[in-house]
């Protein structure tokens, strides 16, 4: 079995459909590893509260533990999008990303995030932009919640402008392969595979991808350290990098992604 499921639709996912993408969401009690002043707060309870709002989860991915005993319990990321929701500029429609668990290793957490239609990537803002939201397992959590998904999608205006100003802001061959080498960095740290060269990360998939802005660089870069596929050189057979597999690495690398590329606007 994958350690990592993840399911996307683009007409969303009924409760039964979470069940069987992200079973960790209907949890009824925490892990017995958390402590005894551990709040439990279900994420089919936020589930329910985003849809009384309008949001509907259009992506769901859990970890699945190699402990079988953690797999009720481990972390879960999903990404929700308003039932009519506007296409921003780069054809891109935003989303709100949240994750938790219930065995402890993490609380809810909330960013606003961006669908690219033309090559399915699911980008995530920097907290710096748009700011992180965590929120502790309390009795109102899900309404905390529900209430910080509205104001970010009250907030697109801004993303909108960042994306432009990316659009607007050429990179030079040393500043595409500095982002690249970021990028891989924040993958694989030092256990970069074998015959990796970063630059690798910089080539397109389909011509919508082609150019030097930093937007574009942007994308190709993160659906190839995300999706993996980008061909090693190894002499002795051919292999590709793998698909990335960990519910908080997609988000740590993402929001960090946009982030490098933020100070390469701000530079």
């Amino acid at each position: 079995m994958p350690n990592y499921f993840q399911k996307r639709s683009e007409t969303g996912f009924s409760l039964d459909q979470l069940r069987e993408i992200a079973p960790s969401i209907f949890a009824t009690e925490p892990a017995n590893k958390v402590s005894a002043r551990y709040g439990f707060v279900p994420t089919v309870d936020v589930v329910e509260e985003l849809g009384s709002r309008g949001l509907v989860p259009v992506f769901a991915g859990q970890t699945m533990s190699r402990d079988q005993d953690n797999r009720p319990f481990a972390k879960h990321l999903l990404r929700f999008r308003p039932q009519y929701a506007p296409t921003v500029v780069g054809q891109s429609v935003p989303e709100v990303v949240l994750m938790n668990s219930h065995d402890g290793s993490s609380g809810f957490k909330l960013w606003l995030g961006l669908f690219r239609m033309v090559c399915c990537n699911g980008l995530i803002i920097s907290d710096r932009v748009m700011g992180q939201v965590s929120v502790t397992h309390r009795a109102n959590a899900a309404e905390i919640v529900g209430d910080q998904s509205i104001e970010f999608m009250g907030q697109i205006d801004h993303v909108e402008i960042s994306v432009e100003r990316f659009m607007n802001r050429i990179l030079s061959p040393l500043e595409m392969g500095q982002l690249a080498e970021t990028a891989a960095q924040l993958r694989w740290g030092n256990d970069r595979p074998a015959g990796l060269n970063h630059n690798d990360l910089l080539i397109g998939r389909r011509f919508e991808d082609a150019g030097d802005s930093l937007w574009a660089v942007l994308n190709r870069i993160q659906e190839n350290v995300i999706k993996g596929g980008v061909n090693l050189n190894r002499p002795r057979r051919q292999s590709s990098t793998r698909v990335l597999r960990s519910v908080g690495d997609d988000a740590r690398i993402n929001e960090r992604l946009w982030e490098a590329a933020d100070e390469l606007v701000a530079a």
